[in-house]
């Protein structure tokens, strides 16, 4: 899966390209590629982040003896 700076900058693009568009209906298709991308990078930066520790399990502590 590429990553979520991937996507940023496909859906960068296609919103430059959106902006640049005179044609209406392609316009409002780049727009939404863009939109479409920035959530695939949203998802894959989530995917990317470690999720928290459950708050109910005991801490992991090591004691020395």
């Amino acid at each position: 899966m590429p990553s979520a700076d991937y996507y940023l900058k496909q859906a960068e693009l296609a919103a430059r390209l959106a902006l640049a568009e005179s044609d209406p209906e392609k316009a409002q298709a780049l727009h939404i590629l863009a939109l479409q991308n920035y959530d695939k990078a949203d998802k894959a930066t989530a995917e990317e982040t470690p999720s928290p520790l459950d708050p109910t399990d005991p801490p992991n502590i090591i004691e020395r003896q």
